[in-house]
């Protein structure tokens, strides 16, 4: 697991500070993956750095099931770091070692014995599905399989935690896709806590658990999937299953009323449920369906037809457990 306090980074440049982390807290448990997401410019890299103890924050603490990394003293921070393995944008490796060589290499700072480094490192290869390229260079591989070696890489001295730094930003769509799916599937296998720093949304709808918005060094908007979705008229809400742009219907047609329904099922019936209860249909102004995490999530503007009260649907699907408001108060976040 790991769990960050507090966490300050000041740098000092000529005569002012530059606040890079400004009291950052989360907690990231294990077999989960929580996304961190943001502009440049928002102290991802430097959150990144501090948890890693690269850069040593200014305050606050980092801890690792349960270890304080910011409290060891600096002989034993390399034994702590071995508890945590990172994945980078570009995989960094080495051009005049093979790939087996590069995978092994944690493993040869850590001391063992070469034959079993190297037996190991097959056994990280074949899990990442390159084990037919043990014997390669990296200049011979994809962009997606040297992203799978310094994957492999990662894993070396058995982590509890796994670090990924924009780890598909470098890479074409369809193998990002398999880089996340990669990396999701090893969390589950190995009861992993991953946290992925990105700029991507994508990244976030396919295999984050929960993510957090930050924002001038400032996590301003944080939760599990579900949670952020449902929050109406935020920012992470609207990025993940945001509504496409419509103008809005003639007054005299009726109220408009946002939806949200979840379906772990798959099965959306909220709003095919309400037209029934209340013998109208109703009409569609936008929708959007998305799979995130492996629930279904529908999201509607619904119009609603006089001379039924459009707070009356309101109230009725929420009494059903569905999100559902007003459009004139989603908008302005009075039914987060």
């Amino acid at each position: 697991m790991i769990a960050v306090t507090d966490l300050k980074k000041v740098y000092r440049q000529a005569q002012r500070e530059v606040r890079a982390l400004d009291g950052v807290t989360l907690t990231v448990p294990e077999n989960t993956v929580h996304g961190v997401i943001g502009q440049s410019g928002a102290g991802k890299s430097t959150l990144v750095r501090c948890l890693a103890l690269l850069d040593r924050p200014t305050e606050g603490s980092v801890e690792i099931n349960g270890v304080r990394l910011t409290a060891v003293r600096s002989d034993e921070l390399r034994r702590a770091r071995r508890r945590l393995g990172m994945v980078f944008q570009h995989a960094n490796l080495f051009d005049a070692r093979t790939v087996e060589r590069n995978v092994a290499y944690p493993l040869e700072l850590a001391g063992l014995a070469r034959a079993e480094r190297l037996r190991k490192a097959r056994d990280l290869l074949e899990l990442v599905g390159l084990a037919d390229a043990a014997g390669a260079y990296p200049a011979q591989l994809s962009g997606g399989q040297r992203q799978r070696v310094g994957i492999a890489r990662a894993l070396a001295t058995d982590p509890d935690v796994l670090l990924c730094d924009e780890p598909t930003s470098a890479l074409d769509p369809a193998t990002t896709g398999e880089i996340l799916d990669l990396i999701g599937a090893l969390k589950v296998r190995l009861g992993l806590a991953v946290l992925v720093i990105t700029h991507e949304m994508h990244v976030v709808k396919r295999i984050c658990d929960s993510v957090s918005l930050l924002e001038s060094g400032r996590i301003v908007e944080s939760g599990g999937l579900t949670e952020v979705v449902g929050a109406f008229g935020s920012r992470l809400s609207e990025a993940l299953i945001g509504l496409p742009p419509t103008a809005a219907p003639d007054s005299s047609a009726g109220s408009t009323v946002e939806v949200l329904d979840v379906a772990p099922d798959g099965r959306l019936a909220a709003v095919a449920e309400a037209s029934r209860h209340f013998g109208v249909e109703f009409g569609v102004v936008a929708a959007t369906v998305e799979q995130l995490g492996g629930t279904t999530f529908g999201r509607w503007r619904l119009l609603v037809p006089p001379p039924l009260d459009a707070a009356d649907v309101v109230a009725h699907l929420r009494s059903r457990g569905v999100r559902a408001g007003l459009t004139a108060t989603v908008a302005t976040g009075e039914e987060r």
